[in-house]
């Protein structure tokens, strides 16, 4: 789905939709985890309580990203098929 980037004060936010939210059980002054790409320019949301489970070692997020900004190109470029 497509949505704008809009100007909120001195920040920028994109609104969820409000089928999206109601899907995930999301509701107005949830805690959330939003953990960022800018090599990929992407974000991805999660509850804060999938945050705290165990997932990527800090070891294999720092290799993660180094291959990510190394192969920007290519998996652009995949993502794109």
């Amino acid at each position: 789905m497509i949505q704008k980037i809009i100007n909120v004060g001195n920040s920028l936010a994109v609104v969820l939709p409000k089928q999206f939210t109601k899907e995930a059980k999301y509701r107005a002054g949830d805690t959330i985890d939003v953990e960022t790409n800018a090599v990929l320019r992407a974000a991805y949301v999660r509850p804060i309580a999938d945050a705290t489970m165990p997932g990527l070692t800090p070891e294999f997020k720092q290799w993660l990203d180094e291959i990510s900004e190394k192969e920007a190109d290519i998996i652009k470029a995949l993502a794109r098929v």
